[in-house]
């Protein structure tokens, strides 16, 4: 049998508990709630930031002296370099606005209310971000002052905000196929270990956010050994940049962060294999590329790239660098015809597979021997 105890607390202690504490209980308990509702989960930089501030007040005297909102977007890039003991930290503000709700004396009855705002992102803005040695943050401070000091508040909502890129800015040939070919030489002290022969195949190196990557590997060994947990990886690279304290030095920071992964398994000695749709998805929440074109513009303290990283021991690695954007084609017409290109070009690739199939083996899923 379960026993359920209640513990009550009588009126007289809870005054004595109060008085105890020389105030109230009513200047602990606030009368207003604030929250906001957002248009979308996500801006873009360059476009008008649109949300909804609630109020809900339960004070029929609420008088308000001020009522604003305020969004800041804030990069900071820090570290301790451990070799000088010197300290790197950089902070840049990308925005600073501040608009007010309602005009200063306006009474609020009790109930709910709603105050639309609307403020244009800087199209410089970069995406939010979050690492270990950098940040870009952004939000939303909403702050109320009234006659009461249980009817003031103030809260604090993090928002995210997303570059806004598109096909359209980067050059032709990357949205042209590619055939990145690459060997290994593993000749050591003259004696002819033998070559490895590496070759990836991409229908174009620019990618939106969402989107798939699907790439065809050849590795050809021609050496004694097996060559084992070969694996496609999607990379993203980021440079941070940050100034010492008080030699005002600037030192940059590299770190690489694995999206995804495809294991391929492993290739004998003396043979040749094709490892077929490799897939890997950009996911919808990765930073787009930013400040990937140096020539133009102030270099950002948080610059992101991407990369297409095959790598296989012993010591193989390559890469192929990516372009990631926020959009596709900035004209809607001509993002329709080549998403309609893309969908031609992939139903003749499955007909053409089904009627005449390749040769050559995966040897993740036809090869019973690596298994």
């Amino acid at each position: 049998m379960n026993f359920i105890r209640r513990f009550t607390i009588s009126e007289s202690f809870h005054q004595a508990l109060f008085h105890q504490r020389d105030f109230p209980v009513s200047s602990i308990m606030p009368t207003t709630q604030i929250n906001i509702v957002l248009a979308e989960s996500r801006c873009m930089a360059g476009e008008f930031f649109n949300a909804k501030v609630l109020l809900d007040s339960s004070d029929p005297d609420t008088v308000v002296h001020s009522f604003t909102a305020e969004i800041k977007g804030i990069g900071r890039t820090g570290w301790v370099n451990i070799h000088t003991d010197k300290i790197f930290e950089t902070e840049k503000t990308y925005i600073d606005t501040q608009v007010q709700l309602c005009d200063s004396g306006t009474c609020l009855p009790v109930g709910k209310h709603q105050f639309p705002v609307q403020i244009r992102i800087p199209p410089n803005c970069p995406s939010s971000y979050e690492s270990q040695f950098g940040s870009i943050r952004y939000q939303m401070k909403v702050d109320l002052v009234a006659n009461t000091e249980q009817a003031s508040c103030s809260e604090v909502f993090p928002l995210v905000i997303l570059t806004r890129s598109f096909f359209d800015d980067v050059p032709l040939n990357v949205m042209s196929p590619i055939d990145f070919k690459d060997e290994v030489d593993f000749t050591c002290c003259t004696l002819p270990f033998g070559c490895v022969s590496l070759n990836m195949s991409l229908t174009r190196t620019a990618f939106r956010i969402g989107e798939s990557i699907e790439a065809v590997v050849t590795i050809n060994n021609r050496t004694r050994k097996g060559l084992k947990e070969v694996s496609l990886q999607l990379v993203m690279k980021t440079q941070f940049e940050a100034r010492s304290r008080y030699e005002h030095v600037n030192e940059k920071k590299l770190a690489e962060q694995l999206i995804e992964m495809v294991p391929l398994g492993a290739v004998r000695s003396r043979c040749r294999m094709e490892f077929e749709k490799c897939l890997l998805r950009i996911p919808d929440a990765a930073p787009p590329t930013q400040n990937y074109n140096r020539g133009g513009g102030e270099c950002s303290i948080i610059a992101i790239h991407y990369v297409l990283k095959l790598t296989a021991l012993p010591g193989i690695e390559c890469e192929i660098p990516l372009i990631v954007t926020s959009c596709g084609y900035m004209d809607p017409h001509k993002q329709a015809a080549f998403q309609h290109h893309l969908n031609r070009s992939k139903a003749k690739t499955s007909s053409s597979q089904q009627q005449q199939p390749r040769k050559t083996r995966n040897i993740v899923e036809e090869n019973p021997y690596f298994r």
